[in-house]
């Protein structure tokens, strides 16, 4: 019998999170602020800043009246996270002012990694990032853009009910008792569980990757050389995925 995929497999995080009402209470929840109005809420969305630069695929992307917001599961904690973090700012904001705006136009963006790791090391729940003047923490650049990076190891000393709640179904998968969202979280993770087609093309794109990483370790590539075929794999996987949960597997194929 096939093992149940988790919200922390990123194909299936991103299927729940496109669901308006769990993007929403997710967002509320991380940022602790109303998010409001969700104008475009899109999965695998695809930025390229130009034909020749390296794209990024978005696990979950969404407009709002808060600001754009890209949140992603992250569950390699070799992703070298600080430099994604970067690159996936500059090829959100490349995207968001026509020629001839003004700076002003610029939205605020959010970016948001869900890790079931602790990626700094320091035991926190939550690691929020601005940009801060090092000669006065307290003066801030005020660019607009915030990151956000979740470490599901520390659920159980954070700040809020509600945070906790999220954080620990992220790591081991449990419900907490009357809690709407992540009964609802859940529930969306078994329905999908139960679209067979979709599970198979999940599980055999996890396959995939197993072997494109075993293939890059073996043929001795570099680190970039080694994640790009990997990428190039997820991507491709992704779209199968995609294909299958819409009925055409045949496509897939």
């Amino acid at each position: 019998m096939t093992s149940r995929i988790p919200i922390s497999n990123n194909f299936m995080f991103g299927r729940v999170l496109c669901r308006e009402d769990i993007c929403r209470g997710f967002l509320e929840r991380v940022l602790g602020t109303e998010v409001g109005s969700i104008a475009y809420l899109n999965r695998e969305q695809v930025l390229q800043p130009t034909v020749a630069s390296r794209g990024v695929r978005l696990d979950v992307y969404a407009e709002t009246a808060l600001g754009v917001i890209d949140v992603e599961m992250q569950a390699n904690p070799h992703a070298d996270l600080g430099r994604r973090l970067r690159y996936y700012q500059a090829s959100i904001d490349s995207g968001l002012l026509d020629q001839g705006s003004s700076w002003r136009d610029l939205r605020d963006s959010y970016i948001i990694f869900a890790c079931d790791f602790d990626w700094l090391g320091a035991g926190f729940p939550v690691y929020t990032f601005d940009r801060l003047c090092r000669e006065n923490s307290a003066l801030s650049a005020q660019t607009g853009s915030t990151w956000v990076v979740l470490n599901a190891c520390a659920g159980a000393i954070a700040p809020n009910e509600g945070l906790r709640n999220l954080l620990e179904y992220i790591r081991k998968g449990a419900v907490a008792p009357d809690d709407e969202l992540i009964s609802a979280m859940d529930a969306a993770v078994s329905a999908a569980n139960e679209d067979r087609e979709w599970v198979g093309s999940v599980m055999t794109v996890g396959d995939l990757l197993d072997d494109a990483r075993a293939d890059a370790i073996a043929e001795g590539l570099a680190e970039g050389r080694a994640e790009g075929r990997v990428e190039g794999v997820a991507r491709m996987a992704a779209l199968a995925a995609k294909l299958a949960e819409d009925g055409r597997a045949e496509d897939a194929l």
